[in-house]
């Protein structure tokens, strides 16, 4: 059927092939798998591995990356796990060496204060032991579901850890000039190719992770690009922060969630669950 379509179109005058490229060209943006609104892809609700387990399209690196991971320690599992030499090696043992490359690299671009601040942090002085929510670093890779919307033009991410809401400025701003550092910082966002990316500054000081205590300070920026893949099921986070104070290069965090349209966000509070803070 299409070769005879083609044949016709060859066979056929100028005006038939006019008449068959504004066919073409009248047809649905969608009708080739994309969408003429750039933001279209990354509205919905979007869950980690620590409540949607049960999913063909986690890779097993996601599953030791769910909270956000260094991308040295994802990409040397990646290796490592498609490796057939490690075939018979247990998952505890590629995932700790790649682990301690990670804990390498963080040691070796933290400033002085830097490693003064991580080593005099550990989970006796964690600001979420007193109900301090996250800071934005552990907030924008945090395990819970999310949830991305529009607020007018802008964009609303609403986190089911601690309950918080960021807004995101897509009209082309600049971060003001005199404003008060804030938990989640001041955040524009733009979309370039198919990625999403923003761009967050005036933060307070925080953690950037429970697994390292590495801290950051006020000077600290960050920029995410978020990528939608697997049509439109997995929706993949690179973060990349730098700090002057406590870094001496940038640091890349990498996060993975995956569509969940039927999760619905509960209300995260601290001291709600025995045991939890």
């Amino acid at each position: 059927m299409t070769t005879g379509i083609a044949r016709h179109i060859t066979a056929s005058s100028k005006l038939a092939r006019q008449v068959a490229l504004g066919a073409l060209l009248s047809l649905p943006v969608m009708a080739f798998g994309q969408t003429a609104d750039p933001l279209a892809p990354f509205i919905g609700t979007w869950s980690g591995y620590f409540t949607t387990q049960d999913n063909p399209y986690w890779h097993a690196e996601d599953l030791i990356c769910f909270p956000g991971c260094p991308v040295e320690l994802h990409d040397h599992l990646v290796e490592l796990l498609r490796d057939p030499a490690n075939d018979k090696r247990p998952v505890g043992e590629l995932v700790g060496e790649s682990s301690a490359l990670a804990g390498k690299q963080l040691d070796s671009i933290l400033t002085p204060l830097g490693k003064l601040v991580r080593d005099a942090n550990g989970p006796e002085n964690d600001p979420k032991l007193h109900c301090q929510p996250y800071g934005f670093v552990r907030e924008s890779t945090n395990p819970l579901p999310i949830v991305i919307r529009r607020d007018g033009n802008d964009l609303l991410i609403h986190y089911e850890e601690w309950s918080l809401l960021r807004t995101i400025y897509m009209d082309g701003r600049p971060h003001p000039e005199h404003r008060t550092p804030t938990l989640l910082g001041h955040s524009v966002g733009r979309v370039e190719n198919g990625v999403l990316i923003v761009e967050t500054a005036q933060v307070n000081p925080n953690w950037i992770s429970d697994t390292s205590h590495a801290g950051h300070s006020g000077e600290l920026t960050g920029v995410e690009r978020y990528r939608v893949l697997d049509d439109p099921h997995r929706l993949e986070l690179e973060l990349t922060i730098q700090d002057p104070v406590m870094l001496t290069k940038p640091l890349v965090i990498t996060k993975t969630w995956l569509y969940t349209p039927d999760v619905e966000l509960v209300q995260d509070e601290c001291g709600a669950l025995p045991g939890k803070f």
